[in-house]
């Protein structure tokens, strides 16, 4: 039996610096940011695509155990577009393994990059928006 479907809202990530952090995601391709629809100044709220969101919360990360398995990944039409912007703006990238510049490419031919913003949290960019379904 089928029920109602459910959709990703957004994605929240908890931050040590809130500028810094900013900084470091809308220096990413496509991404900015917009208002806080919850108000106040803990909180800041980023956009990219078609209204897809994600937002960025201050507070002690110490706890926080991050590994490049636990990773969110943005897609691209311009994959060698988005890497000469990540170059462009000093951003280091490279393949699952850590070979920095290196890019992984699948059986399946899709290519993909792996970088890490200020917190540690892992961040892979593909080129599957390219990749017919």
């Amino acid at each position: 039996m089928a029920g109602p479907e459910i959709r990703l809202d957004h994605i929240a990530l908890l931050v040590r610096d809130l500028d810094e952090s900013v900084a470091f995601y809308t220096a990413l391709p496509g991404i900015r940011e917009i208002a806080n629809p919850m108000g106040g100044t803990h909180i800041r709220w980023l956009e990219y695509a078609s209204g897809q969101r994600f937002h960025l919360q201050a507070g002690d990360i110490a706890a926080v155990h991050v590994e490049k398995q636990t990773h969110f990944a943005f897609s691209t039409g311009d994959f060698d577009g988005t890497l000469m912007t990540l170059k462009a703006a000093g951003l280091a990238y490279g393949d699952f393994n850590g070979v920095a510049n290196a890019i992984n490419v699948r059986p399946d031919g899709l290519r993909a990059v792996f970088l890490q913003d200020p917190n540690g949290y892992w961040i892979e960019i593909n080129d599957g928006g390219t990749l017919a379904t």
